[in-house]
């Protein structure tokens, strides 16, 4: 999606004063010559790389001919290479950029920058401004030309969007509850938080977790929280007494009463009866008396509020205006946001489950 107005948005969550930066600065130069391994830090290796990810294409058809297309060195592309064809019958001369269908095919950052970027500083949960400073250092290092804020402001809100759409596919083909434990019985907490706030405008995130995997889901619904918003998400996520199959008969069911149980607070889009009618069992915690005891409580899902802010604590720096500015070029806000709550997740399910992030990440 193009932007016009780069200078509106830039990713400004997080702020560091200025003693930090120069301590950050002198950290990358003291650092740069134990992280830039001369092995990894050239063309032809991060270039293979990215192709064997399948991030970028081997190679491509021409369009024309139909032929393979070959690569090409040509300085007016970013990274001086191209696929091109040139025949003669038919006569043609068809050129394109490497990045081309692409994650990164409008991105105007060197492979060799894109690459140390991604896994020295998005990885690590950099902030821009951190990672603007370690990346000048780099590019003085192999004399590249530095990248702009903006650019790599952009190139970070690429990749959240990537592992967003990664896992949301994953989620829609991997319901919630779908291991049932406790005798069958899969028990799954909901709730909503807030993202921001200021009078009546309100941002919210709809949350589940499910007790026995820890696993979750989190959406932003703006600041629509009624029944017909809520329960659709649910639906989408969770699994119901019409998707269970590994039930014998249907008194084994009925046994059970209904396969997946929720649990919730009090909220008036929560009704027992359009939940039972939905295929699940509600059990509703009024928080005004009780915070619940036993296996009646929603203290998983709280609990995943306090992980999740802590873990994308830039949420405290979003701002009306940064959203406002994304409407008007055409950028969702609720997009931009469910971008920042996935990522979150991501580094959520790596700190749980001590993956290296390095090898869970794939775009």
């Amino acid at each position: 999606m193009e932007i016009d107005n780069d200078d509106e948005i830039v990713n400004n969550f997080s702020s560091d004063s200025d003693g930090e930066l120069n301590h950050i600065n002198n950290e990358a130069n003291n650092i740069a010559d134990s992280i830039y391994n001369p092995n990894i830090y050239n063309f032809d290796f991060i270039y293979s790389y990215f192709k064997e990810k399948g991030i970028l294409k081997s190679n491509i058809r021409c369009p024309v001919c139909n032929n393979l297309m070959s690569i090409n060195k040509d300085k007016s592309f970013i990274d001086g290479i191209c696929f091109r064809c040139s025949k003669i019958y038919p006569k043609h001369d068809i050129k394109y950029n490497i990045r081309k269908h692409s994650i990164f095919e409008n991105v105007k950052i060197k492979l060799l920058v894109l690459y140390f970027i991604i896994y020295e500083c998005f990885l690590i949960n950099s902030s821009t401004k951190k990672t603007e400073i370690e990346v000048r250092a780099f590019c003085e290092k192999f004399t590249l030309d530095k990248p702009s804020q903006n650019n790599i402001a952009k190139l970070y809100n690429v990749l959240r969007r990537a592992i967003k759409i990664k896992m949301h596919k994953e989620w829609s083909e991997n319901l919630l509850g779908s291991e049932p434990s406790e005798g069958g019985v899969s028990r799954i907490e909901i709730d909503e938080s807030k993202i921001l706030g200021n009078g009546n405008r309100i941002y919210w995130m709809f949350g589940m977790i499910c007790r026995a995997s820890k696993k979750c889901r989190i959406y932003c619904v703006l600041n629509n929280r009624t029944r017909d918003t809520l329960l659709p998400i649910l639906k989408a996520n969770v699994i119901t007494n019409n998707d269970l199959n590994e039930y014998e008969n249907d008194e084994e069911i009925k046994k059970y009463s209904l396969c997946t149980r929720i649990y919730s607070d009090c909220w008036s889009a929560y009704q027992i009866n359009v939940f039972y009618e939905s295929g699940y069992l509600l059990h509703r915690v009024n928080h005004s008396v009780w915070f619940g005891s036993g296996l009646f409580h929603t203290n998983s899902v709280e609990g995943l509020w306090a992980q999740i802010k802590r873990l994308c604590n830039n949420f405290a720096g979003i701002n009306f205006n940064l959203l406002d500015n994304l409407k008007n070029n055409g950028i969702s806000p609720k997009d931009y946001l469910d971008d920042w709550i996935c990522w979150a997740i991501f580094l959520r399910e790596c700190e749980m489950n001590k993956f290296n992030k390095i090898n869970k990440f794939s775009i």
